[in-house]
């Protein structure tokens, strides 16, 4: 049996550096969404009491 120190690993050595160069550093596209907001507060006040409005009328159910 081997020890460790006896591993048929070579260590890593690097014979020509041309080829192994590393491509330009690019940052990466921002992939993040926009913070979550309340579609009501961001609206304009006017619209959302035009809306309001208009709700259809609810009939309520009278019990015999």
């Amino acid at each position: 049996m081997k020890s460790c120190s006896e591993s048929s690993t070579k260590p890593n050595t690097i014979h020509n550096n041309n080829n192994n160069k590393k491509p330009p550093f690019m940052p990466a596209k921002d992939d993040t969404k926009p913070i979550l907001q309340d579609p009501i507060l961001r609206s304009d006040p006017i619209e959302t009491e035009e809306a309001v409005l208009r709700l259809p009328t609810f009939s309520i159910p009278t019990s015999k």
